[in-house]
């Protein structure tokens, strides 16, 4: 395992707390030093729900590893007696898994009523992505049981999880199609779900799994084992998601006409199948997956060709995040905004091979056509790689992580951020989703205002302060020019003559590498320094003696 002041994933034990934060009645045991609690301050600060964290660090300490002792078994009788879970999941952090312990015989000791259930989650084999998609696919394997179908048409949404990127809204989005449809929501997991709820799991007609990286291992088990096919594409964009509407539709349809063949066990369960599926589901007016349910359900088609739009086609854009969101990314700029793609990339070495076969076509190609150019799929975890592939394309627009934004502020880039990891103001309080219509609406919007606003600073960085120079009031004590007062006799004989400096070239070169946002006020500061001290010009040290002189 690598360790970096910046990762794109987080360690195994955080994929772990993301799956237990998500669900009810069960709470994550972390056996770890003091330092590796790092996670619960985490969720604490991005997540914004009322909740503390579902999760507990019992403690390894140095005096505990000299004695011989181990801390799980009372912190487990602790957890279970504050909190009442049905399960507590019990992992070790990258730190202590090298102490080889069998936790599984120390948490049998602590003798709770809840289930514990210790997860291997090692680090040194998995990260944050991997090891969330295996403990919850463990879980329903675990819990998941045989059932009828439920009698109306209804689905599963497995994958939303706390933390997950825009996950909260998306789920609003997934929910207003489906009800515009007329398809029930039989279970969202894990991101609210309890035990009982992945026991019902089976009862559903299909599965949703938009996310690849969480729920599409649980899908493909259940789709294995109970029947239940699986919906695993994501509708980001306009296209793609009258695509997966069209796609949703045809397999609800195919469920209610297998089932409708079977030979029903009693006669109530009959009538009750012939009710069901008596009528296939049909796709509505597109208004009705409206937000006032009478105008169309995005304005992404008529926006893309307007004149502010269109000016886009000369500009290219560099993507680099998880899977899901890369690939959507991707098509939404090119079919949809017409925007050239410069490069794009994946921080998930495990889903490089589908990325790079979702992208086939999109990105840069050989003069021969018959695979990506040097600038084409980047696939590495390491944020400096992407910094210096941005610096080489210098593309018009970056959509990637938070450490992308921080990188593309040094390279004075505009940058939207797209996949996780994030920051505070992507985990906000209103409706924003990426999937389905609204999000459609939503990423447009990002890109534009984006990518507007860093052509308007590249404007003022070219042609000067474009009017936005806003003459300064007198200061106390001064008096405007047309009412000056008469100086009053003094001896100047010891003063420096007051002169208009003029710059040199190296120092106006200086000079427009400071922010345009304070250029003005510097301009001013290093001017008034250098008339006080009678220099006829400012050169490249004296600016830099005047930024010293005035505090930075």
């Amino acid at each position: 395992m690598r360790l970096a002041l910046w990762m794109y994933e987080g360690t195994a034990h955080h994929g772990v707390g993301r799956i237990a934060n998500s669900m009810q009645k069960v709470h994550a045991v972390f056996h770890a030093p003091q330092g590796d609690d790092y996670v619960n301050p985490i969720f604490t600060m991005l997540e914004r729900t009322p909740a503390f964290p579902q999760m507990t660090t019992s403690v390894v300490s140095g005096r505990d590893l000299a004695q011989g002792t181990i801390r799980l078994p009372e912190t487990l009788r602790q957890v279970e007696a504050k909190l009442h879970p049905e399960l507590i999941v019990v992992c070790a952090s990258c730190s202590t898994i090298l102490l080889q312990e069998d936790l599984q015989i120390v948490a049998d000791s602590a003798r709770t009523q809840a289930e514990v259930l210790v997860y291997d989650a090692n680090p040194y084999r998995m990260a944050e992505v991997l090891s969330a998609d295996g403990l919850f696919t463990l879980l329903v394997k675990r819990y998941a049981r045989p059932q009828p179908l439920t009698p109306q048409p209804s689905v599963n949404i497995v994958g939303a999880a706390s933390l997950g990127f825009h996950v909260r809204t998306d789920l609003i989005c997934l929910r207003r199609m489906l009800a515009a449809l007329g398809v029930q929501l039989n279970v969202v997991a894990p991101l609210g779900a309890g035990l009982a709820d992945l026991a019902r799991l089976p009862a559903a007609w299909l599965n949703i799994a938009p996310y690849r990286e969480l729920g599409r291992g649980a899908a493909e088990y259940l789709e294995e084992q109970f029947g239940t096919p699986a919906l695993l594409d994501a509708p980001i964009g306009v296209q793609p998601t009258l695509k997966w509407l069209n796609k949703l539709v045809e397999m609800l349809n195919a469920v209610g006409s297998a089932v409708k063949a079977k030979p029903a066990l009693d006669e109530p369960a009959a009538r009750a199948l012939a009710s069901a599926t008596a009528a296939p589901i049909h796709l509505p007016p597109l208004t009705a997956f409206s937000l006032d349910g009478m105008s169309a359900p995005s304005g992404v088609p008529w926006f893309a060709r307007t004149a502010d739009m269109e000016s886009f086609s000369s500009k290219n854009a560099f993507v680099f995040g998880d899977a899901t969101h890369t690939v959507g990314m991707v098509k939404f700029l090119h079919d949809e905004l017409g925007m050239e793609i410069a490069g794009a990339g994946t921080y998930l070495a495990h889903e490089a091979g589908w990325v790079s076969e979702q992208l086939a076509g999109y990105l840069p190609e050989t003069a021969a056509g018959s695979r990506p150019a040097a600038d084409g799929l980047l696939v590495t975890d390491r944020f400096q790689d992407v910094a210096a592939r941005i610096g080489e394309l210098q593309p018009s627009l970056v959509c990637g992580t938070q450490m992308e934004r921080h990188s593309c502020r040094k390279l004075d880039i505009p940058c939207m951020v797209i996949a996780p990891p994030t920051h505070i103001e992507n985990h906000l309080l209103g409706y924003r989703p990426m999937l389905g219509f609204d999000g459609a609406d939503v990423i447009a919007d990002e890109v534009y205002t984006t990518a507007t606003l860093g052509l308007e600073k590249h404007l003022i960085d070219l042609f000067g302060d474009a009017g936005l120079e806003y003459e300064q009031p007198p200061s106390a004590g001064e008096q405007p020019a047309a009412q000056e007062a008469k100086p009053e006799a003094q001896d100047t004989s010891s003063e420096p003559a007051q002169v208009s400096p003029a710059w040199t070239a190296d120092a106006q070169a200086m000079l427009k590498k400071v922010p345009f946002f304070v250029r003005g006020r510097v301009q001013r500061n290093v001017e008034k320094y250098a008339s006080e001290r009678g220099l006829a010009s400012i050169t490249v040290d004296v600016l830099q003696a005047a930024k010293e002189a005035l505090g930075g």
